[in-house]
């Protein structure tokens, strides 16, 4: 009875361990939570390599969205019939075989591609010849009092210069805004420099020397330079005649945080630059589900979601870790679509109560610009003036303590009383915005003058970094989104009359962009221009843009002395201006068939605080 009395309690024991041991059921999901996880998973996984338009990878990301709308009972509504509408944009540039550098300081050497230097991604194509100029970090900040160009003859010659800043690469340093590349080329190019080469200083902490690797950005054009990476025995060979190692030249600078520039004595460097820009495809997934109401059917209510993400990595990646990994974008943007998915296949169930016809658009390239949604408003595969609104689901995965953000219901008088009624079964917390420009695919219907709602679960930890996975999304809470979209649709394609469009004063300015100056001008980019200059879409309401007359259409090549090439040269040449301050603008305009060209001056703003 004794070994009885004690192997009882040491069996118990054991069996308590087993049940602790065993893992703790996963929640019963809904049936539609059930999908939403599934199609979330698909999208999100490993084999898709973050979905990037233009890879194998999207292509098949689109394909496998198009199948689903065939499987739901869709109508393919691309071009000719289709399901996808394909367009075509420059993803990068390719290297020729006629890239080369030489150096004559004393001894002449010629480098090697690859290895010794590599064009950079938005350098210009060509030949450049010159005296070397030590240009320090390439910086001018008048706010800062500093200018590495202050004295220094630069006309025709070539610049050597420093990454980063007389603080490192360290985001929150005072020179941060500066210290980007396209930034760097847009300073040498406006000084008169021939090219730019760019070399890692060996006393920036945590940088190796490394060439820089050949990322495109947002922008199509090129920089209007050349611009090359070089390694340090590079810059090494051109400094030799001075008498200053790379180092000694670097630590003139960094100490007292001054600049310390000068004419390489002796120096001359001949760089050709052989790329040329790569152009990829991508496609919109377009599925009809048409209207039972013979007056209404023709006209079109339309919800989108993009498919696409960031592939494994680049520009916009946020990831810690530097080098390809697979940025998963569960997030973003596999729910939008998931979410897109279940809606369809509810509002198909209930077809014959719709009177006005419902436009799926899974779109592409939304990461690169929002270009899918761009190509589509310039070229609609249904009449144009039967869209009647449009929503857009972007980031509806981490519902969080039922917090939910509606931008865009300012932009018709009928959206606060569609949101308010469905909230009544939703039960969601509302954060109500009016304007209806913001960084995802909205913006474009709103700039063509269309009422938009936008629907997003808030920003998190995980934006844009590789840990966006499957795991981390919460199914059930879209399905939450879903039923507070689909009656909010359901009013939109039922109402008596066609939904107003109202333009929204004020708001948020769209597309992103550095927020390290005070400045707004409210012209909204056209991401997909490739020309020379800015393109806008439109310009927000009540904005500086709109004030002085600005338009969507209008083209800004010129603004006060600075010549504009993109995008990039835009936002610098705001640097440093302060709100009140007056500046002239030059813009073509296409007016009765012809561009004709105008100076139009702005008084700039105040920023407002952006949403996402």
């Amino acid at each position: 009875m004794k070994t009885f009395r004690v192997a009882a309690p040491v069996a118990l024991l054991a069996f308590s361990v087993r049940l602790l041991a065993q893992p703790v059921p996963a929640p019963v999901l809904s049936p539609a939570a059930a999908r939403v996880k599934a199609d979330v998973a698909f999208l999100a996984s490993d084999d898709l390599k973050g979905r990037r338009a233009g890879t194998a990878e999207g292509d098949r990301a689109a394909a496998w969205v198009a199948e689903q709308f065939r499987k739901i009972g869709l109508a393919p509504a691309g071009p000719n019939g289709a399901w996808l509408q394909p367009f075509d944009f420059i993803d990068g540039v390719d290297l020729g075989a006629k890239n080369r550098l030489e150096t004559a300081a004393g001894a002449k050497k010629a480098w090697t591609a690859g290895n010794d230097f590599r064009p950079l991604a938005f350098s210009a194509a060509g030949l450049a010849e010159g005296d070397v100029v030590f240009a320090g970090y390439g910086i001018v900040a008048k706010d800062l009092g500093y200018d590495d160009y202050a004295g220094l003859d630069v006309k025709d010659k070539i610049v050597l210069v420093l990454r980063y800043s007389p603080d490192g690469d360290d985001e929150k340093s005072a020179f941060s805004p500066f210290a980007a590349l396209r930034f760097k080329a847009a300073v040498a190019r406006e000084k008169g420099a021939k090219a730019m080469l760019v070399a890692a200083g060996p006393l920036t902490k945590d940088v190796t020397d490394d060439l820089i690797a050949l990322r495109t950005d947002a922008a199509f054009s090129d920089a209007g330079i050349v611009a090359v990476s070089v390694r340090r025995p590079v810059a090494e060979a051109l400094l030799a005649g001075s008498g200053k190692t790379l180092e000694a030249a670097q630590k003139a600078i960094d100490d007292v945080k001054k600049p310390a520039s000068f004419a390489v004595a002796g120096a001359r460097a001949a760089v050709n630059v052989d790329v040329t820009p790569r152009r990829v495809k991508a496609a919109n997934v377009i599925g009809l589900l048409k209207g039972v109401d013979p007056a209404k059917s023709a006209e079109i209510v339309v919800v989108g979601a993009h498919w696409d993400h960031l592939g494994l990595g680049g520009t916009t990646s946020l990831a810690s870790a530097s080098g390809p990994q697979i940025h998963h974008g569960a997030d973003d943007n596999a729910s939008g679509v998931a979410a897109l998915l279940e809606t369809a296949r509810d509002l198909v169930a209930r077809k014959a109560t719709l009177p006005r016809s419902v436009l799926f658009i899974s779109f592409a390239a939304e990461e690169l610009g929002t270009l899918g949604s761009l190509h589509f408003t310039k070229n609609p595969t249904v009449p144009w003036d039967s869209v009647v609104a449009m929503v857009n689901l972007d980031m509806v995965g981490r519902l969080r303590e039922s917090k939910l953000d509606v931008q865009g219901v300012g932009t018709s008088p009928a959206w606060k009383g569609f949101v308010e009624a469905s909230n009544k079964d939703a039960n969601l917390k509302l954060a109500l915005l009016d304007g209806g420009f913001g960084p995802s695919d909205h913006s474009p219907f709103y700039a063509a003058k269309k009422p938009v709602l936008f629907v997003f679960t808030g920003a998190h930890g995980d934006y844009h970094k590789p840990s966006d996975t499957a795991d981390r999304i919460d199914p059930e809470g879209i399905v939450r989104v879903v039923h507070f979209v689909e009656p909010v649709l359901v009013a939109a394609a039922s109402a008596p009359e066609r939904l107003a469009y109202v333009e929204v004063k004020g708001g948020t300015p769209a597309g992103g962009g550095s927020r390290s100056f005070r400045v707004w001008v409210g012209g909204i980019p056209d991401f997909s221009e490739e020309g020379k200059g800015v393109k806008l879409s439109g310009v927000t309401g009540g904005s500086p843009a709109e004030t002085a007359g600005l338009m969507a259409g209008d083209t800004i090549v010129k603004l006060g002395d600075k010549e504009l090439r993109n995008l990039y040269d835009y936002t610098y040449a705001l640097q440093g201006r302060k709100p009140g301050e007056k500046v002239n603008l030059v813009v073509k305009r296409v007016e009765n068939g012809q561009t004709v060209e105008k100076t139009i001056e702005v008084t700039l703003g105040s920023r407002p605080d952006a949403t996402k």
